[in-house]
């Protein structure tokens, strides 16, 4: 399994927010899988492996 994190916009002025991790078996499924969890209606949708995700910066 390959656990992604989604994220999107619905206007160019606005910033990228995280969605939520979506869990897949095969890669090859991404598009199809994000577009019926999160709906068709961003301008931008995109995911990017966790494993490949790199802190910058983290406050708590």
């Amino acid at each position: 399994m390959t656990r992604y994190q989604v994220y999107g916009r619905k206007a160019y002025n606005e910033p990228l927010t995280l969605l939520a991790p979506l869990e897949l078996a095969d890669d090859a499924e991404l598009k199809t899988q994000a577009l019926d969890k999160y709906g068709d209606d961003w301008i931008e949708l995109v995911a990017a492996r966790e494993e490949d995700v790199t802190e910058v910066a983290l406050k708590r």
